[in-house]
């Protein structure tokens, strides 16, 4: 009998991307779906890729201006171009005892396939500024 189920991967990403709200293409996180752990065995980046994009956790530091949401872009193309999960808003939630850091977490559960493994992921506020400082993209096979 053939086994079922998913096996999930996850790529962490922890430099800074400063975040306003506008989408800059120079303030990004570039990530290769098979920098991943759990590795994929006999695999590496880059490679076509087929599996779902399953969704993201953000974490975010350094919140002014009155800045409440983050939108989420993600694009097959360091420009922004090609885009792959359209533009995703969410609160952003505060930390316990903090105002200026917390994070966001959204779910694509999304069937994805292309000649290679390269995504970029973008940002922007409502209002003001923040930065996001690391993020975990999951996907499944």
């Amino acid at each position: 009998m053939a086994k079922t189920g998913r096996f999930y991967h996850e790529i962490i990403v922890t430099t800074d991307a400063s975040v306003t709200n506008a989408f800059n293409a120079a303030n990004r996180h570039d990530i290769n779906l098979f920098d991943c752990t759990p590795k994929v065995p006999g695999v590496s980046s880059p490679s076509e890729f087929v599996g779902k994009l399953e969704g993201i956790i953000c974490r975010v530091k350094t919140i002014a201006g009155g800045a409440t949401k983050l939108t989420v872009k993600v694009a097959h193309t360091n420009a922004g171009t090609q885009i792959v999960i359209p533009d995703t808003e969410a609160v952003i939630a505060t930390e316990i005892g903090s105002t200026t850091e917390g994070g966001i977490a959204i779910k694509f559960d999304f069937p994805y396939g292309n000649v290679d493994d390269e995504l970029h992921v973008f940002y922007k506020t409502d209002v003001g500024s923040c930065t996001v400082d690391a993020i975990e993209f999951l996907w499944s096979e």
